[in-house]
């Protein structure tokens, strides 16, 4: 279903909302999250209210048996989708198991952008600036009413459900409210930042980089499609280029984020980026790297199922006995010697004669943030080479304990900010619980087994 292929265009005789809901100034009473949920909303989501958590339990508990068979059958009819039709999930829910250990770095801080986190009381202070960003976004181009906005995205409220992982119990209004206020919030600091435009909102010290955070948050994304077809509005070229222009915006604000030396313009059609998480990812990797990832295309179970779970050994690539390396105090004992290497780019990691050279690594919180996220949006993907994961792999193997820490410290590989040795360890370690990779087939596979086999031969030697 192609979303996002015509802008918006000026009409007048369109009534979507009733008149409270089309009042958006920020004096009105009515406020984002307080909307009602219609009545009559369609079963087609599986959220009409007898099926609510415990109210299903409730009353399949008191059921008769032929009750019984009723509830379960329209708690079945309720369900989105056609039986044996995979849905195209793009963004996920990470598991409770890991959100919990690290709950500061998956949830946002600031801003909530998405269903997941829509409506939580410590957010609420943006929520009333996203009117001001509707308001000023709408100012672009006076001549587009409300209600055409509100049309062009509630033309793409089914589209947009079903890119999430879990059933969204919000009601239409709201759901595509939700989606208007916080694709126009995402323009609007972008374009504001472009313009070099003061947001009094967001510019306060501890704002902006908080809320550029919270933006590339695998949980706390809206589909990119809504952010393109809001984007086409106020722009009078074609398709393709609109695409560019959007993809320019992000490009431009994700220089604020990590390693922006290593960040490439973006070639890519607007139908094939999933979220600004995945736009920032495609900026990041290689792209020789991201040509076989593709939208995970599965049924609402999770992709972390299978995580950790090694993959037999294929003949003539390496085995699993020859993916564990040494951490790097280890290899340092055996001959190794690490050295800086003059790239930006993370990934150029190589290993020749005795010498491992790897790009500086600065460890603060953004860091932290991005790598478990983008980890996490790696592992919702099909996609066998899984660069960023290989990468956090090889980190995780080098680092053991501080000492090892301290090591890469000393050959200015690893700079610490804001973090000790021991927190900068017990990250890279705890991140193992995250990850699922072919060990035989992974972006640094051989580098691995090169390793290994320069450390297995000096220590026979020794």
């Amino acid at each position: 279903m192609e979303g996002n292929s015509d802008p918006i265009e000026p009409q007048r005789n369109v009534e979507i909302m009733s008149e409270e809901i089309l009042d958006i100034s920020p004096d009105s009473s009515v406020r984002y999250g307080v909307l009602s949920i219609n009545s009559d909303f369609t079963t087609s989501f599986g959220l009409n209210s007898t099926w609510k958590g415990t109210q299903f339990d409730k009353e399949l508990t008191a059921a008769s048996a032929d009750h019984m068979q009723m509830l379960v059958q329209k708690r079945l009819s309720d369900l989105p989708g056609e039986p044996h039709k995979n849905q195209p999930i793009t963004i996920y829910r990470v598991p409770a198991s890991l959100r919990e250990k690290r709950k500061a770095l998956y949830e946002p801080r600031m801003v909530s952008i998405g269903p997941y986190y829509h409506g939580r009381e410590e957010l609420r202070a943006m929520e009333e600036h996203k009117w001001w960003c509707l308001r000023d976004f709408m100012s672009r181009k006076p001549e587009i009413s409300l209600d055409i906005y509100l049309q062009e995205i509630r033309k793409l409220e089914f589209q947009a459900r079903q890119s999430y992982s879990e059933s969204i119990k919000l009601g239409s209004n709201e759901f595509v409210l939700m989606l208007l206020l916080d694709g126009c919030f995402i323009l609007e600091y972008f374009l504001k930042y472009e313009d070099k435009k003061i947001d009094i909102h967001c510019d306060v010290g501890w704002g902006g980089p908080t809320i550029i955070s919270d933006l590339f948050l695998l949980e706390n994304q809206i589909p990119f499609f809504i952010i393109h077809k809001l984007a086409s509005s106020f722009s009078d070229l074609k398709d393709c280029q609109s695409c560019e222009n959007c993809c320019n915006l992000v490009y431009n604000l994700s220089s604020l984020l990590p390693y922006k030396e290593m960040l490439t313009h973006p070639d890519v059609s607007c139908n094939n980026i999933q979220h600004l998480l995945h736009l920032y990812y495609i900026c990041m990797v290689p792209k020789s790297q991201t040509a076989h990832l593709h939208t995970a295309v599965m049924k609402r179970s999770p992709s972390w199922l299978w995580m950790r779970v090694p993959q037999e050994a294929s003949e003539g690539k390496a085995s699993q006995n020859s993916v564990i390396i040494p951490c790097a105090a280890e290899l340092h004992y055996s001959g190794v010697k690490f050295k800086r290497s003059s790239s930006h780019h993370l990934f150029d990691i190589t290993f020749n004669k005795g010498v491992m050279e790897m790009p500086l690594l600065v460890f603060d919180n953004i860091i932290r943030t991005i790598f478990t996220n983008i980890v996490a949006f790696e592992q919702s993907q099909i996609n066998k080479t899984r660069i960023f994961t290989s990468y956090v792999v090889l980190l995780n193997m080098l680092v053991d304990t501080a000492r090892d820490v301290s090591l890469l410290e000393q050959c200015s590989i690893l700079e610490l900010v804001q973090h000790n040795e021991e927190q900068a360890a017990d990250f890279f370690n705890e991140l193992a619980d995250c990850w699922s990779m072919d060990y035989d087939d992974h972006y640094y596979a051989n580098l691995f087994l090169d390793l290994q086999k320069f450390s297995s031969s000096k220590i026979k030697m020794a």
